[in-house]
């Protein structure tokens, strides 16, 4: 059995006003805000193409965001008569959207009593789709507010809400408190956008569409607003957006595409249906399960075989689809509280944590096990804790100082590679990496810590994700952190200090072996012609 390791097998890192800007194979490396642009430099191999990103005040708008124009804007709409379009909707979406038209229409239009009819229903199937003990209104902080399930340690205050890196490319969304999102695809600023829409309201969550660059969906106060990105000089009035709307599903509190991209999934905290949408037809099923009350968040694993899904309640659900039949889920549940973050790994593995104080991260293996002689098969779908996150705190021996990492989890990040593992907490300065190894399995063989990745005096990190290197061909890992001064930050982890082989030195190399081939042939023609004569 792995032991279990904790924060206080973590080195005390420098408390001084450095920030942390890498990690090598000797440790973790500080410098000081001056010498910051020359530590990006020494990894400029690295960081050539990623932006570099300072949200300051004066950045954000003050006014209202205006709405972009799109292409469905540009045609008159058809006035049908009531009836008409009742009607139309009754054949294309079912007898209750029907009826619910018929609320909406003028009573003069449609008679008295067919609209006071329509009304009680709608009123009725309402009460009953969104219970008797939601509020019409969610709190703005504290538990089961949005600011309270977004993957930010401070999402009302915060510069930046949220950040997403596109799966396949060099490309971040940034989403800041002014309601707008900022698109960066180079270090270059004339390949950046800035999206702006009347409905893109309380950002919270973002994913960009695996297989296509330029589309990127954005959770919002009213729904999922679907972003078609042109880049460029006119970015900005070419970009497309349209919106995603399913009844009592408001807030959307997240959103997240398939791997294969061919499915989004949304979820809101006052509706316990999550959503499946085509996006292509502008349409929804609901997929609802019975217990949890509303939806946080939900994940998807990296083959897009399971599902992930939380509840504001200690109930979480894992769905197979990838079995060709009709979608099953399994149901757990934490030891205390809800689900504050998880990840999915290589081969199956679930990482998961709770709100709990002290918190633990635990792994679930959800791979079949059916070859593996080696475990049991009872305990082949058992949740087993990984880390121990319980609060410590490090000591300066100069100025006696005292800074504290641990507590409740705030947002956790899993490498695509499997290799690291990245935590933010709600009350620390600091972020905990650690360092994982995945058997073939689905099991966790190794977990080890790295480095404390700290900021400036008086920064906290807001939010982070790894970069998406899906070729894994290189022998570095990038993890984007987004600190309270609005400061991007792109910390490169190197497993080794060997410099891989570029194009010249491969042509250089094999330019040299072969004038030695060419050497030792005409060493031994001259040695034979030498033997005959």
């Amino acid at each position: 059995m792995l032991k279990v390791p904790s924060l206080a097998d973590f080195d005390s890192p420098e408390l001084d006003d450095c920030i942390t800007a890498s990690y090598s194979e000797k440790g973790p490396i500080y410098c000081s805000r001056e010498d910051l642009q020359a530590q990006r430099h020494a990894f400029f191999r690295i960081l050539q193409d990623f932006p570099s990103v300072n949200i300051t005040l004066d950045m954000l708008a003050t006014r209202e965001s205006a709405c972009s124009i799109g292409a469905r804007d540009l045609f008159l709409p058809v006035q049908d008569s009531p009836f008409k379009k009742i009607i139309s909707i009754w054949r294309e979406k079912g007898v209750v959207e029907a009826i619910r038209t018929a609320a909406d229409e003028n009573p003069q239009d449609v008679s008295w009593p067919i609209h006071w009819l329509a009304t009680k229903i709608v009123h009725t199937i309402d009460m009953i789709e969104a219970g008797s003990f939601w509020s019409s209104v969610l709190p703005t902080s504290g538990s089961g507010s949005v600011a309270d399930v977004a993957a930010n340690s401070d999402w009302t205050n915060a510069l930046i809400r949220c950040i997403a890196w596109h799966p396949h490319c060099i490309r971040l969304a940034i989403a800041t408190r002014d309601d707008r999102i900022r698109i960066l695809s180079t270090s270059n600023i004339g390949t950046s956008a800035v999206l702006r829409h009347s409905s893109q309201k309380s950002v919270c969550c973002m994913s960009w569409r695996p297989h296509a660059g330029r589309e990127l969906a954005a959770a919002c106060q009213n729904g999922v607003l679907i972003w078609n990105i042109e880049l460029g000089a006119a970015s900005n009035t070419l970009s497309q957006a349209f919106m995603l709307k399913y009844r009592n599903h408001a807030p959307v509190t997240s959103v997240s595409w398939s791997p294969q991209g061919d499915l989004l999934v949304s979820c809101s905290l006052t509706d316990m249906n999550m959503i499946i949408w085509d996006v292509s037809m502008e349409s929804g099923v609901p997929l609802r399960r019975v217990g949890g009350g509303g939806l946080c968040f939900t994940r998807w694993s990296s083959c897009g075989s399971r599902l992930l899904a939380t509840t504001c309640r200690k109930i979480f659900r894992v769905w197979n689809t990838g079995t060709g039949d009709a979608w099953t889920a399994e149901r757990w549940t934490v030891p205390g509280g809800r689900v504050a973050a998880a990840c999915f790994g290589p081969n199956l593995t679930l990482l998961f944590t709770s709100t709990e104080d002290p918190a633990t991260v635990f792994s679930l293996p959800l791979q079949e096990q059916v070859f593996d002689s080696k475990v049991v098969s009872s305990d082949t779908k058992a949740a087993v804790p990984l880390i121990d996150l319980s609060k410590v705190s490090f000591a300066s021996e100069n100025e006696g100082e005292e800074i504290s990492v641990g507590g409740r989890v705030v947002a956790m990040d899993w490498d695509p590679k499997g290799k690291y593992l990245a935590i933010m907490f709600q009350n620390s300065p600091m972020i905990a990496i650690f360092k994982t190894k995945i058997g073939s399995v689905s099991r966790i063989t190794s977990v080890s810590p790295l480095c404390l990745v700290k900021g400036f005096l008086g920064e906290v990190p807001n939010c982070i994700e790894f970069y998406h290197d899906y070729q894994q061909k290189s022998n570095y890992t990038v993890l984007t952190i987004a600190w309270s001064s609005g400061f991007i930050q792109h910390f490169p982890i190197l497993e080794s200090h060997q410099e891989p082989q570029t194009e010249l030195s491969k042509s250089l190399a094999a330019n040299t072996l072969s004038n030695t081939f060419t050497v030792v042939d005409d060493l031994q023609k001259s040695v034979y012609t030498s033997f005959i004569g």
